[in-house]
């Protein structure tokens, strides 16, 4: 499955980079391969979406006009909390050389945002899916 998704620890580690390495980061999360995206290569994420359906389902606000047309938006798609954004910005440095445990780091920091959202967002999902059975 891929990168964003396995982003699980505690957030006390900061990464040296001070440019981004990359601008797209992909990984598992949970069952989902889920990738972040820095448009504009300044080290500030713009969306996360899924890799299979190419589904935008966090923005940064400020920046849903930017989602690119070659990805769609999921119909629960939620905007990010400043904490999310800041933990998620961390994965556009990571490289081969990145310790593990400071990967781990962000993986925890980013799975504990990520169970917030579940609720509302599941929430959503099954509002929309009784409305179709109806």
């Amino acid at each position: 499955m891929g990168l964003v998704s396995y982003l699980v620890a505690c957030n006390s580690i900061k990464l040296l980079s001070t440019s981004p390495i990359n601008n797209v980061y992909c990984d598992n999360f949970l069952i989902y391969e889920m990738c972040a995206e820095d448009i504009d290569n300044d080290g500030i994420v713009e969306h996360v979406y899924f890799a299979d359906t190419s589904e935008v389902f966090l923005y940064r606000q400020g920046a849903k006009e930017s989602i690119p047309d070659r990805l769609a938006t999921h119909r629960c798609v939620r905007a990010m909390d400043k904490e999310l954004v800041a933990t998620t910005n961390r994965v556009f440095g990571v490289t081969d050389e990145t310790t593990f445990l400071e990967k781990q780091d962000i993986r925890g920091a980013m799975m504990i945002k990520y169970f917030a959202y579940l609720p509302e967002i599941t929430a959503c999902n099954l509002r929309a899916e009784q409305k179709e059975n109806n």
